[in-house]
């Protein structure tokens, strides 16, 4: 064996001991930056925290038709007047309540079978629909607004939720929740590998759009009766909160 060859081999020997080995904890990551002898942590945890909901939202709407517009116009009309008459008698406040679309559509012919080569569509009708949209600290009443809203005319009951009006305090507690955790798991992995926590190079704040429960609840008004009251239980609504932090990872060999 030639000599000449014993100085790369010790070369390649020393490049591979220095090496990073693999590491794969769930949710985390150790890892060497491209370019860089700086080895990282990086650790990702959620909170979450159980509030019980103080607000109700619910959308009602009516819909009509007629083969003119302003017949179903004035028929939707005093459909919703009812509607807003019994959500008075309830005890709602004309804050609580808002408009949220209201449409007039015009309703076509459909073509025959067969259809004649001179045929063409018109229009034979109109449908008015007007929604409704509730948002009032008054959860006590679900079970009656969705059961009571028949004798009112009300023909779409749906996306009934429970939620929090003021969410901040618990999405502070739930990231609160979420860095501890991170930073728990962050000296756990590093103290089982041997090594030690440097200065976090970032953190990251993911929070989800809507909560964890409460998911809306759909009902159909015409299923009803005039003296039906729906039982409704709101439950508790889960407030999440996820953060991911990289550490700097010191390893013994570099505080020697």
């Amino acid at each position: 064996m030639s000599y000449r060859f014993v100085p790369g081999l010790l070369l390649l020997f020393i490049l591979s001991a220095c090496m990073p080995h693999p590491f794969h904890p769930e949710r985390s990551l150790v890892a060497a930056a491209p370019g860089q002898a700086l080895q990282q942590l990086r650790v990702q945890a959620e909170g979450r925290v159980e509030a019980t909901p103080n607000q109700l939202r619910l959308r009602l709407g009516v819909i009509t038709e007629a083969a003119d517009a302003g017949e179903a116009v004035t028929e939707n009309n005093q459909r919703m007047t009812r509607v807003m008459a019994l959500l008075d008698d309830l005890g709602l406040e004309r804050k609580d309540l808002a408009t949220g679309q209201f449409q007039i559509q015009p309703q076509w012919s459909q073509p025959p079978r067969p259809t004649p080569a001179s045929w063409q569509r018109e229009i034979i009708g109109y449908r008015v629909s007007n929604d409704l949209w509730i948002r009032t600290s008054r959860i006590d009443l679900a079970g009656q607004l969705l059961g009571l809203a028949h004798q009112t005319g009300v023909n779409q009951v749906g996306n009934l939720q429970f939620t929090i009006a003021d969410q901040d305090n618990y999405q502070q507690q739930a990231m609160t929740l979420a860095t501890e955790k991170a930073l728990r798991q962050a000296q756990v992995l590093a103290t089982a590998a041997g090594a030690e926590l440097g200065n976090i190079l970032s953190l990251t704040l993911d929070t989800p759009g809507g909560f964890g429960g409460g998911a809306p609840l759909m009902a159909e008004a015409r299923l009803m009766t005039a003296t039906d009251a729906v039982p409704v239980t709101p439950g508790n609504v889960d407030i999440q909160a996820t953060v991911t932090i990289v550490f700097e990872l010191i390893s013994p060999a570099r505080n020697q």
